[in-house]
């Protein structure tokens, strides 16, 4: 049994800078966790920024120091943020560092409206209809389409005015580069499904929550949008505390 609780890591999705976890991560302080908001490469960075460099920035910036440390983790990963977040695990899982004598670890993983995909899929590959209806190309960088009804629509206008206007350019390359290493095969895993969801219906998240197989991923239902974080910061709170006792038994 662990002897502190694990360190949580909350990664936002595209266009979306840490802060966007804040209100989760708040609570999850004064439940007496270390919450630490990570902003990824892609989010306002290069257009050439690829998935690969997210998922490294967040071993150089955040796992490598925590492991030092013998801190466990457990990393929260919202929508494109599937994609690095698994990609970041690789050499970090705790059944891998145990079997080198060392402590800490990432002891859980959780998708919140996220792209849980196999290896050798991207975010582009998996979308059946692909990018164009989502996102639009301007000056080399990728912009959402109707940012205010597939991401805040259960926010009130002003709420959702602020974070309209907190949206930046996401680097295009990374919704091409596919998954290489399947950290939930590895890691006990956890899945937000986010009910309200606009532009990933709850149904498409419950079969992406199912591709390890079943039984193999937790499912907690939140009633919000795609950003619950936002719009429902104490349920998603909530999920990530009942997975982090489940999954490092604190």
């Amino acid at each position: 049994m662990a002897t502190a609780k694990p360190t949580i890591l909350l990664i936002p999705g595209a266009w979306h800078q840490g802060h966007t976890f804040e209100p989760v991560a708040k609570i999850l302080r004064e439940q007496g966790y270390e919450a630490e908001t990570i902003t990824l490469p892609s989010v306002g960075g290069l257009a050439s920024t690829t998935a690969y460099d997210d998922a490294k920035h967040i071993q150089d910036n955040y796992l490598s120091k925590l492991v030092a440390g013998g801190k466990e983790i457990i990393i929260v990963m919202h929508s494109y943020a599937g994609i690095p977040g698994t990609e970041s695990v690789e050499g970090f899982a705790r059944k891998d560092l145990a079997a080198q004598g060392k402590q800490g670890g990432v002891v859980g993983i959780v998708y919140m409206a996220a792209f849980l995909v196999p290896p050798g899929a991207s975010v582009a590959s998996f979308l059946p209809h692909g990018l164009d209806h989502l996102m639009t190309l301007e000056g080399g960088m990728m912009h959402p389409k109707n940012p205010r009804e597939m991401f805040y629509s259960d926010l009130d206008d002003e709420t959702a005015l602020k974070y309209l206007a907190g949206i930046v350019p996401h680097a295009p390359e990374c919704m091409q580069n596919p998954l290489t290493y399947a950290a939930y095969r590895d890691v006990p895993t956890s899945y937000i499904l986010c009910a309200r969801d606009v532009g990933f219906p709850v149904t498409a998240q419950q079969q992406i929550a199912g591709i390890p197989g079943e039984g193999v991923v937790r499912t907690y239902t939140i009633d919000g949008g795609h950003f619950a974080m936002l719009s429902q910061p104490n349920a998603v709170a909530e999920a990530i505390q009942d997975a982090a006792t489940r999954l490092a038994g604190v």
